[in-house]
């Protein structure tokens, strides 16, 4: 596969996985349809999953790329870069947790932990598109 290929799967990947987050958070909130909202949620996980696969597949084919922009642009994409990594980190094993927890069916534990890696997860989501867009969509 190529640089581009694999970096649209990537993307398209994170942002399908928060969609489905979305979807997953809406059918519990609003219809309590557990498992429905359990499909969705593990659609989520597994679309993470392949993200984190291309993602690794093309950085160790390609390597990673550099940034173009300076100045303005390049203090913008670092804002927006540094807390997607870090969030990025920290979802992964949150979200084994999450699912560790609803298996067990600690329901009190897994909305907790749930109001707080939903925000996380859709933030690493949406600022992926933006890391994305700035790297390759940005004319430099």
């Amino acid at each position: 596969m190529t640089l581009e290929g694999l970096t649209l799967l990537s993307t398209a990947c994170i942002v399908l996985s928060g969609a489905s987050l979305l979807v997953g958070w809406w059918l519990i909130r609003a219809r309590r349809a557990v498992d429905a909202h359990r499909v969705a949620m593990l659609t989520a996980t597994v679309l993470a999953g392949l993200f984190l696969v291309a993602y690794l597949t093309r950085w160790a084919t390609f390597g990673t790329k550099v940034f173009a922009g300076t100045g303005v642009w390049r203090a913008a994409y670092l804002a927006v870069l540094a807390p997607h990594v870090v969030l990025a980190a920290v979802v992964g094993p949150l979200a084994l947790r999450q699912i560790q927890l609803a298996r067990r069916r600690t329901f009190p534990a897994h909305r907790r932990l749930g109001r707080v890696l939903v925000p996380m997860w859709l933030f690493v989501a949406g600022s992926g598109w933006v890391v994305y867009w700035m790297l390759y969509r940005m004319a430099f």
